[in-house]
């Protein structure tokens, strides 16, 4: 009579005592190995180091607020970011681009130009030139200005206190104190003296000795005054002739003077009430500025009516080649000249344009905010874009033979702008995907997902849990997977499946790609 077995303590059976085993060599198994520092491992969001498409090394980390690409031969840093903050490229041996508080601050640097700024507070460039000393320029607010010329002086300024600028806006070179009380200015081989700035005003063609700058333009224009608002004339010598009487209500111009006499623009205005211009044939009135205005030309059939400015503006360009306009503001607007075909319906919101350029024609339509969306025909090839707001964006070209999709688009910008797609848009982005040639790199929020796709490798990875890798080895199509975070990983091939060494945490695969055979 066999004897009863204790219920509460049941024997071990054969199955558990192998499954046991089993579980005990798998861990043993995973235990000898761990991934070396050559090797991928995904753990996003903390931190992954994975082969991008391109076949460099890139370090994520913390969700993608921090970014490092290196090259995978030298270790070299090419690209940096602690995004939104800070990043900083290094596109060739020569030249970088750092940017910080984007767009705001900037800093380009090149064997020709150093640019260093920081929107609207300050800018600082210094040009380089191999046969002349080095040229400089800063500007800062509340109107500091400093700059060393290319005859090697040093000219500084301070706004409104006083100072010396030159070439800076359209001015060859100005002089001031006490701004608005003293400012004298060069432009165009003339040069300009204000007191009490905008009351008294004379000018005179530059001479030798008004300014050691080498490159100003002399002898231009003729002389002019005014006494603000009471009278002035303002004449430029072959070109103009201008006066006011108690500005703003009487104005006398005569321009175009080196012209034929019907060639030549004359114009009157008591403001606001009327107005007259004529030149050749072309004739205008002006009522109630800017209210109402028209223009016609009796020789080739041009006309245009502004009334009520600016809700109603319609132009007929006759035989002139000039743009036809109509505009009922902001109900209907159709132009159409100058390579482009326009038209608005409710402006902003709706627009349907057509722009010809050469053999370049490009299709636009906005459907604001909603809908975005142009295609180009060029003979390079197509391109095209769209943005469905707030839910995708998606970019095509044959030309230059990329692409790219995200998903979802909240920004409410137009067209795509560098600096939000570097900095901002992985904080939002649930998949994108960009192609460049055979490169294809997909990423999903937080790179939980990624994919990197180039000419001799495609890789996949999940986070730690599961990842593929494809590629040729010795001629032959192979797979390589891993899960549970590099613990399991196999090959599987022409010669079957064969168990790799576990790489925790995984995948493990080289982080130098193939080049097409891997033995």
């Amino acid at each position: 009579m066999r004897p009863r077995q204790n219920s509460e303590h049941p024997q071990s059976t054969p199955t558990g005592r192998q499954a046991s085993t089993l579980w005990i060599g798998l861990l043993a198994w995973a235990l000898t190995g761990c991934a070396s520092l050559d090797q991928e491992r995904h753990l996003a969001p903390l931190i992954s180091d994975l082969s991008t498409a391109g076949g460099e090394r890139e370090l994520e980390a913390l969700g993608g607020a921090l970014l490092v690409r290196r090259k995978v031969e030298s270790n070299a840093v090419t690209y940096w970011a602690l995004r939104p903050l800070a990043s900083h490229a290094r596109s060739t041996p020569e030249r970088s681009e750092s940017s910080f508080l984007p767009p705001l601050g900037r800093v380009v640097l090149t064997p020709r130009e150093s640019v260093y700024q920081l929107l609207p507070l300050a800018r600082y460039s210094r040009q380089y030139y191999p046969d002349a000393p080095d040229t400089w320029t800063f500007f800062g607010l509340p109107g500091f200005y400093w700059s060393k010329t290319n005859d090697g002086r040093t000219v500084r300024a301070l706004v409104p206190i006083g100072g010396v600028v030159e070439h800076f806006l359209s001015y060859d070179r100005m002089v001031f104190a006490l701004m608005p009380l003293f400012i004298r200015y060069e432009r165009n081989g003339r040069v300009t003296t204000h007191f009490m700035f905008p009351f008294f005003s004379w000018s005179r063609p530059v001479e030798k000795e008004d300014s050691p700058d080498s490159s100003r333009t002399e002898g231009g224009g003729g002389r002019d005054w005014r006494v603000w608002p009471l009278v002035g004339v303002n004449n430029w010598e072959g070109r103009y002739e201008r006066w006011f009487f108690l500005w703003p209500f009487f104005h006398w111009q005569k321009n175009n003077l080196d012209r034929p006499e019907d060639g030549q623009d004359k114009r009157w205005m008591v403001w606001p009430l009327f107005g007259e211009q004529q030149r050749g044939a072309t004739k205008s009135w002006m009522a109630l500025w800017p209210f109402f205005g028209y223009t016609a030309n009796s020789k080739n059939g041009f006309w245009a009516w502004d009334g009520p400015w600016p809700l109603v503006t319609i132009q007929r360009p006759g035989e002139t080649g000039q743009a036809s306009r109509t505009r009922v503001w902001p109900f209907y607007s159709h132009f159409a000249g100058d390579g482009m075909t326009s038209t608005h319906v409710l402006w902003p919101i709706i627009n349907k344009r057509r722009e010809v350029y050469g053999d370049v024609v490009k299709d636009t339509t906005l459907v604001l905010p909603l809908y975005q969306a142009w295609d180009k025909r060029s003979p390079e090839g197509p391109s095209s874009w769209r943005k469905v707001f707030p839910f995708f964006t998606r970019y095509e070209s044959v030309a230059d033979d990329e692409s790219s999709f995200a998903f979802p688009a909240p920004s409410p910008l137009t067209w795509r702008l560098g600096f939000v797609e570097e900095h901002y848009a992985w904080m939002w982005e649930i998949y994108s995907q960009r192609r460049k040639g055979e490169h294809l790199r997909e990423r999903s929020w937080l790179g939980l997902w990624r994919r990197e796709k180039g000419e001799s490798e495609d890789r996949r990875s999940l986070m730690g849990l599961w990842a593929r890798r494809d590629y040729i080895r010795e001629g032959a199509a192979t797979r390589e997977q891993s899960v549970l975070f590099g613990l399991l990983r196999w090959r599987s091939g022409p010669e079957g499946v064969t168990l790799l060494q576990p790489a925790f945490p995984g995948p493990g695969w080289p982080l130098k790609r193939t080049g097409g055979t891997e033995q």
